[in-house]
């Protein structure tokens, strides 16, 4: 019989984890999905599980310096209430799931999941994202590009909890969020766009451009972003071109029962043509 943990602490979670093999769970809306059993019969999790969703010590946003830093057990709909989240992050947070999914869904339960579907993890990317994972002896901080391996794999030891996720506390002339999927939400996206520039005097100063949904992790297009730093904007449509023909050789899509490999591709590029022409050079 599987055995649940529900902590006191996080010094007590981290015991627990230290000393027992357990699943961690958060807000659980990957989880339950991903171990659903038989209607009315419970989740077949295949070891003992830690609950830490409670716990006020990863409940916590702050601001600190140029940093903004979010408890792992923050949810999507505190992040929607919280004055230090910008406008144009929440619009894209509300776009996330359902009601139901974002008052106990989290940033750090989407990172843990690991999936190159997940609809928060382009955002991280482009965001720079690092998460501080600790254990009961020692703590260290790891880039979200690092911390994720490839599809459910992650970073994180065996005796590791992640307790929080730090973003620079930045601002963009245009921020840019695109899913596509069966429907407008509570579905797996096809492919997701999500791009954030800084135009200053009619040049670009600072451009990320991350793809979910088009290889094993989210794709940062480095390259891209490159060739478009520095640009005057009214000039960008004469690189358009060369931009999606990087971004094309960039992903990796896949055919699965949900698209095709050739539609994730144009998809992805139509996404990006749309950005650098009717929200940036219009």
């Amino acid at each position: 019989m599987v055995k649940a943990y529900r902590p006191t602490s996080l010094s007590e979670a981290l015991l627990i984890r230290k000393y027992h093999d357990v699943i961690i769970f958060n807000g659980g809306t990957d989880l339950m999905v991903k171990y659903r059993n038989w209607t009315s019969v419970a989740p077949n999790f295949p070891k003992d599980v830690l609950y830490i969703g409670h716990l006020d010590e990863l409940k916590h946003i702050d601001e600190k310096s140029d940093n903004l830093i979010f408890g792992s057990a923050v949810t999507y709909a505190q992040l929607l209430k919280h004055q230090h989240i910008s406008h144009d992050l929440k619009n894209l947070i509300e776009q996330i799931g359902s009601i139901a999914i974002r008052n106990i869904g989290t940033l750090a339960g989407n990172a843990c999941n690991a999936s190159p579907a997940g609809d928060i993890l382009p955002v991280l990317y482009a965001l720079n994202a690092n998460l501080t994972l600790k254990s009961a002896d020692h703590s260290r901080v790891v880039a979200i590009h690092d911390f994720i391996e490839g599809p459910g794999k992650t970073n994180l030891r065996s005796d590791e909890i992640v307790t929080e996720i730090t973003l620079k506390n930045q601002t963009f002339s245009h921020t840019f969020y695109r899913k596509v999927g069966t429907r407008k939400a509570n579905a797996i996206s096809k492919v997701s766009v999500f791009i954030v520039a800084d135009v200053r005097d009619g040049r670009m100063e600072d451009i990320r451009i991350t793809i979910g949904a088009c290889g094993p992790k989210v794709v940062r297009v480095y390259e891209a972003e490159q060739l478009l730093k520095g640009k005057i904007v009214v000039e960008i449509q004469n690189i358009i071109s060369e931009v999606l023909n990087i971004v094309a050789n960039k992903i990796t899509p896949i055919d699965d029962v949900r698209s095709t490999q050739e539609y994730r591709t144009k998809v992805a590029c139509n996404l990006i043509e749309t950005f650098l022409v009717k929200e940036l050079i219009l």
